[in-house]
């Protein structure tokens, strides 16, 4: 039985939630604000300090990046969790003398359970998984814009390029997660309350990543992640969805308009989402791996991935026996 919050929790749980939207459409709000600073103010060598920065520090996104707690442990942010609510189930142990590529599925809107567990780590992460280094992947570019790219690195983030994976997941270094929403932010408009539709056919990069390290795989679900948010989609072949594709194809990301609770466009809606791990699977180290060899895995982690699907969502779904896992892409 859930226990009744007071009204000052409330409150602070509807504080968390804005904070968190804020950050995770940061690359918006940052691109406005340089260019007011730069066109409307005389503060334009700040700007200029902060390029100057960002070229300097360029190989910090993709060494394992930079966290501050002075962003990830404000007091509020404790709340968080609770405002959907927000669940973590672990279904295996690991071995904290390895190193783990968390592969999550799907990505809805923002990745929210994604950036609250593993890089904001507000979820019994540390408890589940103790002497764990996490990390969340995120698209390269949030690691070229000058000031967004150290908030971001701040807040748990490092570039989801294959350098940076690279770096975290090999041999040399042990007890690190790294998670990555793997069907990215095509995978977008894809976020349908009440449908769990994926992109992963089209993806095997990460399992040749896993194949060249000798990378433990493990499948990581997040049921409920499509329903805190109802997505205003252009219909395919109109103009709004070539704008669309063409702006993705451009920046890395994709413009949608979203309806959250109130009819607020990004106060997301108070939704249990329950983030459950799966058990690793097992990923041989082969220095050069063929498309066979990649295709098998592939082949093997898609079946582990439906079977955590099949396993788990009579507990999380409400109309499980009409809801299937769909991979489109």
């Amino acid at each position: 039985m859930s226990r009744k919050f007071t009204f000052v929790e409330v409150c602070l749980q509807v504080l968390a939630a804005f904070h968190l939207a804020f950050l995770q459409n940061l690359y918006v709000e940052m691109i406005f604000l340089i260019l007011y600073i730069v066109l409307f103010t005389t503060y334009w060598p700040i700007i200029v300090l902060s390029i100057f920065w960002t070229w300097y520090d360029r190989e910090t996104p993709y060494e394992g990046g930079r966290r501050l707690r002075l962003l990830t442990d404000m007091p509020y942010l404790k709340y968080l969790p609770d405002y959907f609510p927000m669940r973590l189930i672990k279904t295996a142990d690991l071995d904290s003398n390895r190193n783990y590529l968390f592969c999550s599925h799907p990505h809805g809107l923002l990745a929210f359970s994604q950036f609250i567990n593993f890089a904001l780590e507000l979820t019994p992460i540390k408890a589940f998984f103790p002497g764990f280094r996490t990390n969340l992947a995120a698209i390269d570019l949030n690691m070229k814009y000058p000031l967004l790219r150290d908030i971001a690195m701040g807040c748990g983030l490092v570039s989801a390029s294959k350098k940076s994976l690279t770096y975290l997941l090999n041999d040399s270094r042990k007890g690190n997660i790294v998670s990555l929403v793997i069907g990215g932010a095509e995978e977008v408009i894809y976020s349908v309350p009440g449908q769990y539709r994926i992109i992963l056919n089209k993806r095997k990069g990460f399992v040749k990543i896993a194949l060249t390290l000798g990378c433990c795989l493990v499948p990581v679900f997040n049921f409920g992640e499509n329903d805190i948010y109802e997505l205003l989609i252009p219909t395919p072949g109109t103009f709004l969805y070539r704008f669309q594709m063409w702006l993705k194809s451009r920046t890395g990301f994709l413009l949608v308009i979203p309806k959250g609770r109130l009819g607020l466009p990004f106060l997301p809606k108070r939704k249990p989402i329950t983030t459950v791990v799966g058990r690793p699977i097992e990923i041989p180290k082969i220095a050069e791996p063929t498309q066979e060899q990649i295709d098998q895995y592939h082949k093997l982690y898609t079946e582990e991935l439906l079977r955590l699907f099949n396993e788990h969502k009579h507990k999380y779904v409400d109309d499980y026996e009409n809801t299937h896992l769909e991979i489109v892409g």
